[in-house]
This record gives C-alpha cells, sequence and structure tokens, in this order.
C-alpha cells in the first residue's frame, strides 16, 4: 500500500513538473523574440538547458511508467 501511494506521488509529481516545464518554455520562447543584441545568446542557452532538462524529465517519467 506505502509503495502504491509513493509511486502516485511520484508520478504526480513528474507530471506537475512537465506542466511547468511548458510553461516556463513558453515563456522562454517569447524572451527569445522579445530579446535583442548580446541577450539573445543567452536566451538561447537558457532555452537549450531548458529542453534538456524536459527531456531528461520525459526519460524519467518513462523509467516510473513502465
Amino acid at each position: 500500500m506505502m509503495d502504491e501511494t509513493r509511486e502516485g506521488e511520484r508520478r504526480e509529481t513528474i507530471e506537475e513538473l512537465s506542466e511547468l516545464f511548458a510553461v516556463v518554455q513558453e515563456m522562454g520562447r517569447r524572451l527569445a523574440e522579445e530579446s535583442h543584441g548580446e541577450a539573445y545568446s543567452s536566451v538561447r542557452e537558457l532555452n537549450e538547458i531548458l529542453h534538456q532538462a524536459r527531456l531528461a524529465l520525459e526519460k524519467i517519467r518513462e523509467g516510473v511508467v513502465r
């Protein structure tokens, strides 16, 4: 029973993180559109990091869902 509860909580946390990353990535895309000059390369770097984090979360999700 305890393992099922923990598993459910873990899945819920992963889903919440996934939703949060989707919002943050959208904000990063908007920032990229609004950025000019030197700031743009930093924004691109940030967006790449956010993308990599979301990919890592997907791998975690796959491991939990199995």
